[in-house]
């Protein structure tokens, strides 16, 4: 908690605190880590790049050396394989968790064209900070059918799954160091977004369970670390508030209606030290009509919410990072920019 607690102190101390949530839909690689550098100047983040490779696609990206799944670059997609030798491949796999051969767990340049670049202009410039991410375990699970149903009701799968998500971050987060950066590790599960509903396959506890353990599992190898997790989508907050996770990011342009319910929760939350990533910049629903004035009128009236229902405006404002509601990757690159641009500005409202 100490660690912790100094970290968050250099993370609340930076100039401009904002960040992104991964995705750009830019080719030139180096110009939109020249941008991500000058826009979120202390809390870069590496940029996800689909547009010039689907291997950057969210559920394939992080997929590599995992066992007995197959790319199919046709279909642009990852798929089960049945193959005789299944646990033999796992145990394999769970050998290289074990002993910590990060190198494992690396992402290559050919699924992450832009974390090199990224980390090494880094090196350059005076930030504290670099945001990575991974996909989240939930969302990776469910969204891959194993043999008769999707790994998510494998448990075996979804044990060493999670610790090689976890390995993924980790390894990520050991490259962050090297430069002399901290590394602050997001896991994007968009999947959240159906908890409750009749598809949704596991019950809350499971899902407290898992991120805790996620959490777990990461913060016993590295201790300079903060972990987020990303739902841009509505869900049970309060499931999430309760969790060991370090930094809660949401699409609150969209959903603050719901968040805000859960006021008990989020204020237990920040007084642990927790911190909330406002997605306060829309995405899919942005417009030429959406204004800066617009967008901190529209998040001031959700602090003044939560300081209605007992919380300290100054310690909301205190525990917070602002970013799109969402990855950018879909938009047009001029469109992508001026959310960046709305990000930043916006910060500089609140800090």
């Amino acid at each position: 908690m100490q660690e912790k607690s100094k970290i968050i102190g250099k993370l609340l101390n930076v100039d401009c605190r904002a960040t992104g949530i991964g995705s750009m839909p830019h080719t030139d690689i180096n110009y939109v880590c020249d941008l991500i550098l000058d826009k979120c100047p202390d809390i870069p983040f590496w940029p996800q790049l689909p547009r010039v490779d689907p291997r950057e696609n969210m559920i394939i990206q992080f997929s590599e050396n995992l066992p007995y799944l197959k790319l199919n670059s046709e279909k642009k997609s990852i798929h089960y394989e049945d193959v005789a030798d299944r646990e033999d491949r796992l145990l394999r796999c769970y050998d290289y968790i074990v002993s910590n051969d990060y190198d494992y767990f690396k992402l290559s340049e050919d699924y992450a064209r832009g974390f090199y670049p990224l980390l090494e202009k880094s090196k350059k410039k005076s930030n504290l900070f670099i945001k990575g991410q991974v996909v989240g375990p939930v969302t990776f699970l469910a969204s891959i059918e194993g043999k008769e149903k999707a790994l998510i009701y494998d448990n075996v799968a979804s044990d060493t799954i999670l610790m090689f998500l976890g390995m993924k971050g980790l390894w990520q987060a050991k490259q962050i160091k090297k430069i002399g950066k901290i590394p602050i590790i997001f896991y994007d599960e968009p999947y959240l977004s159906s908890f409750g509903s009749a598809y949704f396959p596991l019950e809350k506890e499971k899902i407290v369970s898992m991120i805790n353990n996620l959490v777990d599992f990461i913060k016993e190898r590295e201790k300079e670390i903060l972990v987020g997790i990303h739902c841009c989508g509505n869900t049970d907050w309060g499931m999430i508030l309760e969790t060991k996770i370090d930094i809660i990011s949401f699409d609150s342009y969209g959903f603050s209606k719901y968040f805000v319910l859960y006021a008990d929760e989020i204020k237990r939350f920040l007084e642990r030290d927790g911190i909330i990533a406002w997605g306060a910049v829309p995405t899919t629903e942005y417009s030429d009509s959406i204004s800066l004035e617009i967008l901190h009128q529209k998040l001031d009236e959700t602090l003044e919410v939560l300081v209605k229902k007992g919380l300290d405006r100054r310690l909301l404002l205190r525990n917070s990072l602002f970013t799109p509601s969402c990855g950018v990757g879909l938009a047009e690159e001029k469109i992508s920019e001026k959310i960046i641009d709305l990000v930043s500005n916006l910060s500089g409202y609140f800090v």
